[in-house]
């Protein structure tokens, strides 16, 4: 059995990692228990902190779901991109950074994307161009259909389908019949169009 020197005690080598987990985990909260203390609204105001508990589905309104500037200049670059380059440069070119678009923003409703999308003409207008080339579109639709199939399941989407369809100026009505198929290609279809 092999001996490491630490602090100035010798300690056998199969020690070592117990040792330095309880050092490092005394440290960690010593620190975590000063920030907690000393600073939490400064950190607040630095790091999005998640609440303890996340508030339910029916106490949040659409307005309240998170979308900031920075998350639509975000958006908006993804579809530009998207919209405006042919799938070779997008492989080789924006490929990385539009991944990376996509990481971080991760955290947007798939009802707020697309009001996003939607309510601007530019990006209607690009969303139409990823419409029109198959593998754009197909890449396009497998991630947003997936996003739109897991908020439906945690029943995340009809509970906002009147405010999302009032601010498009239409009818929820008439894209009720989308979400209850989860039908999410037609329904951007639709979209597109009117």
């Amino acid at each position: 059995m092999g001996l490491i020197p630490i602090d100035h005690h010798v300690l056998p080598s199969t020690d070592f990692s117990t040792h330095m987990e309880i050092k490092v985990i005394k440290r960690w909260t010593h620190i975590r228990d000063g920030l907690s203390v000393a600073v939490p609204n400064m950190l607040a105001s630095i790091i999005k902190i998640p609440p303890t508990e996340p508030p339910a589905a029916s106490a949040a309104t659409f307005n309240d779901l998170v979308c900031s500037p920075e998350d639509v200049q975000k958006i908006t670059r993804l579809i530009s991109v998207m919209g405006e380059n042919g799938k070779v440069v997008l492989l080789f070119k924006y490929q990385k950074e539009l991944r990376q678009i996509g990481r971080e923003i991760d955290h947007v409703h798939p009802l707020k994307f697309i009001t996003v999308i939607m309510s601007d003409p530019h990006l209607k207008s690009c969303i139409k161009q990823v419409h029109s080339d198959y593998f754009k579109w197909t890449n396009f639709l497998d991630g947003l259909g997936n996003g739109l199939t897991s908020q439906h399941s945690q029943n995340k989407i009809s509970v906002y389908l009147n405010d999302f369809a009032k601010g498009l100026g239409l009818a929820p009505e008439s894209l009720q019949k989308y979400v209850e198929k989860q039908d999410w290609e037609n329904m951007l279809i639709f979209l597109m169009n009117n």
